[in-house]
């Protein structure tokens, strides 16, 4: 067991070093994202890991089903609530816009599954569990993990404010429980990334990413955008809480998991 956090801190450490300083070093915010493609290889490579350890299984519907309702499920109360107390502007929904937002996911699919998934509940996630380190543990380290990652968009992107940043960084923490979760109950980081690619079109297309405004005209983001805002935050802590006592009463936090 010491093996495996050894291995995983050593990872994520070169990580979270390599995809900070390249960004500043070449001049190029995605490398962020970008530069944990090639390292997941090589971490592969090294650890001996195989498919099923990295999550590379399709999932079953009922697990698609929990990847849906996720961004749903935050963005749809903030949307009504935004709507009943008149905080929703002047929504610039044009014809292009549903195309826009198929791309984007199919986009943020592919990325999210090469990048942040295959690192967190893909590599991450696998070399813990190949230990049996225990599930809630993984899948709070795992978290914490992906949250402290982001901190740099704030020093690479100009967009962002810094009161935003303790909701930022603790919706990290949340969202990165959720991607767990669904990595757990799935056993698959296509289910997760499915998710993910899916939050962000949905979030950065109506609500916009940073302190900019989305397609529904929404200027109080630090309450209302489901990313960075009060709203966001509380109704991501509502659906973990829900997510987490579900898979403690189908699926359990021992080994082995029975996922069927």
């Amino acid at each position: 067991m010491q093996k495996a956090y050894r291995t995983a801190f050593t990872g994520y450490i070169l990580v979270l070093i390599i995809s900070a300083l390249a960004p500043i070093i070449l001049n190029k915010e995605e490398l962020q994202s970008y530069v944990l493609f090639p390292l997941i290889l090589i971490f592969v490579y090294f650890t001996k890991m195989n498919g099923k350890e990295l999550g590379l299984k399709f999932g079953i519907l009922r697990d698609y089903i929990w990847a849906i309702l996720y961004p749903l499920g935050i963005c749809l109360p903030i949307i009504l609530i935004a709507l009943l107390t008149g905080n929703i502007g002047e929504i610039n929904y044009s014809k292009e816009m549903t195309g826009k937002i198929v791309y984007l996911f199919l986009y943020m699919f592919i990325l999210a599954f090469a990048t942040e998934e295959g690192f967190f509940r893909g590599w991450l996630f696998g070399i813990m569990e190949r230990d049996q380190i225990k599930p809630k543990l993984i899948l709070i380290l795992t978290a914490l993990a992906f949250s402290i990652w982001h901190f740099p968009l704030f020093i690479l992107d100009p967009t962002f404010v810094w009161s935003m940043l303790p909701l930022y960084l603790i919706g990290g923490i949340v969202g990165g429980l959720i991607f767990g979760l669904l990595r757990y109950i799935s056993g698959s980081i296509i289910v997760s990334a499915f998710s993910h690619a899916l939050w962000n079109a949905i979030v950065y297309i109506l609500f916009g990413f940073g302190s900019s405004v989305g397609v529904l005209d929404i200027k109080m983001t630090g309450i209302y955008h489901p990313e960075s805002g009060l709203l966001g935050l509380i109704c991501g802590i509502i659906f973990m809480a829900i997510l987490w006592f579900w898979a403690s009463k189908k699926i359990g936090f021992s080994y082995p998991t029975n996922q069927e």
